[in-house]
């Protein structure tokens, strides 16, 4: 039988910001994660990663989230900043 795979558990607060504020957004547009992950040309894994905080995605393909949300890519990076300050805090 096989073991499973152990959770990788995200400790970098820069990538835990980049998916809370990602998951964040997708949820107040009322997407899913596949839904997203088709209009932004991904697998659904991939944006599950993003959002848990485990991959660090290349700002390209932060703009390109930020679009399929139809958000300004600004808007998406200062709630990533706002999110990392309020946990930096705490």
């Amino acid at each position: 039988m096989q073991r499973r795979a152990r959770h990788i558990q995200p400790t970098d607060l820069k990538r835990k910001a980049i998916g809370a504020a990602v998951a964040e957004f997708r949820r107040a547009a009322g997407f899913s994660q596949e839904r997203l992950s088709a209009d932004c040309g991904f697998e659904r894994t991939y944006l599950s990663r993003v959002e848990r905080g485990i991959l660090n995605p290349t700002a390209i393909r932060v703009w390109t989230i930020a679009d399929a949300l139809k958000l300004p890519f600004r808007e998406l990076v200062g709630r990533m900043e706002t999110w990392a300050t309020d946990q930096a805090r705490r």
